[in-house]
C-alpha cells in the first residue's frame, strides 16, 4: 500500500510541476495508510456517495449508465470490505473529513477534496479519471 502511495505522490508531483506549483509544503506526511487505495474515479464517486448522491446522479456525472454507476459503488464497497452505501459512509466519512486537501490530492492523483462540492462543467479534473485504464 505504501508503494502505491509513493507512486501516486510521484504522479501528483509531476502534475503539480506541469501546473507550475513548485512546492508542496504543508502536505501531511502521515497519510492514513488504512485509507484504502481507490482509483481516481472511485474517489470521485466516493465523494458523491458521501454526500448522498444516488446511482442516477453518479451515472449522469460520469456519463455512464445507471448499471455502470452501480458497479462503481459496488467496487468501492468491495475494496472497503463492506456491502452497503451506509456502511461506506460510516467507514469513510470521518477519515475523509480528517485528511487535508494536499494529502487527499496525493492519494487521488490530483483530485481535490471538494471536487464534488464545487463541481461544474466542463470539469477541469476529468482528465484525471475519464480515460483511466482501471478495473472498477
Amino acid at each position: 500500500m505504501i508503494e502505491n502511495l509513493k507512486r501516486i505522490e510521484e504522479k501528483l508531483d509531476k502534475l503539480l510541476q506541469i501546473m507550475g506549483v513548485e512546492e508542496t509544503s504543508g502536505v501531511s506526511e502521515s497519510v492514513d495508510v488504512e485509507l484504502p487505495i481507490l482509483t481516481t474515479k472511485q474517489h470521485a464517486a466516493l465523494q458523491m456517495v458521501l454526500r448522498g448522491a444516488g446511482n442516477v446522479e453518479i451515472a449522469e456525472r460520469f456519463n455512464v449508465s445507471v448499471n455502470t454507476s452501480k458497479v462503481y459503488v459496488r467496487a468501492i464497497a468491495k475494496k472497503l470490505g463492506v456491502k452497503t452505501r451506509g456502511q461506506i459512509i460510516v467507514k469513510m466519512l470521518d477519515r475523509y473529513r480528517s485528511i487535508d486537501d494536499n494529502s487527499y490530492r496525493l492519494m487521488t492523483g490530483g483530485l481535490p477534496k471538494d471536487w464534488d462540492e464545487n463541481y461544474y462543467k466542463p470539469d477541469p479534473f476529468s482528465p484525471l479519471y475519464k480515460f483511466e485504464k482501471e478495473l472498477i
